[in-house]
């Protein structure tokens, strides 16, 4: 991200309120049970809502976000709850995220394409990949949310990103949001993903 984009999350997290709500994301609760468990990588995590609730799980929870005002927000919900997040301010254009490998890695409400091939790449043996995004057709639906398509979802643009690996569950889909900054009218894209060949699944 530009210096820019840095500045504007700057200015939204550094304030007393949690802009996006302190719980987690419904569809991260909904599936915590079939997700892998270990040492889990928050990307972009905002304020922390979804790396607390998975450190609350009992993951090793390791999370990034550009803004050094989201950090510590989460660094202070953590001790709210009485666990503990490795926070860890990065700019996911570079890398920022490192080659540490993870049992579970979880993007919500951030979306780059050029990012995809390095998520798979530190997804250990069989671990997961969980993420949820506005798809390309959410302007039509909602005056908020990102308008740029280059940070919204094609039709079936994540089936061939991760073809190679094993859908577990993918969802394109109008839902009601409830959480926090989003309400409303929504066009979304989950995803959950395996590292688990599909040629090993057949075998």
């Amino acid at each position: 991200m530009s210096i820019k984009d840095k500045e504007k999350w700057d200015r939204r997290y550094n304030c007393k309120k949690y802009v996006y709500g302190k719980d987690s994301s419904l569809f991260l609760r909904q599936k915590i049970n079939i997700l892998t468990k270990g040492d889990a990588l928050v990307l972009a995590m905002g304020e922390g809502r979804n790396a607390v609730y998975l450190a609350q799980c009992g993951y090793n929870t390791t999370g990034t976000d550009i803004s050094e005002f989201a950090i510590r927000k989460c660094i202070k919900l953590a001790q709210e709850r009485e666990v503990y997040v490795s926070g860890i301010v990065a700019d996911l254009d570079g890398d920022g995220i490192g080659k540490r490998k993870y049992d579970l890695i979880t993007c919500f409400y951030f979306f780059d394409r050029l990012l995809l091939p390095k998520i798979i790449s530190l997804l250990k043996p069989q671990g997961m990949f969980i993420l949820e995004q506005f798809s390309i057709d959410h302007p039509e639906r909602s005056i908020y949310g990102p308008r740029n398509p280059d940070y919204l979802i094609k039709p079936n643009e994540l089936l061939e990103a991760f073809k190679l690996l094993k859908i577990l569950y993918y969802e394109d889909t109008i839902v009601k949001l409830n959480e926090a900054w989003w309400q409303g009218t929504a066009a979304i894209v989950r995803l959950i993903v395996q590292n688990f060949p599909i040629e090993n699944d057949r075998a």
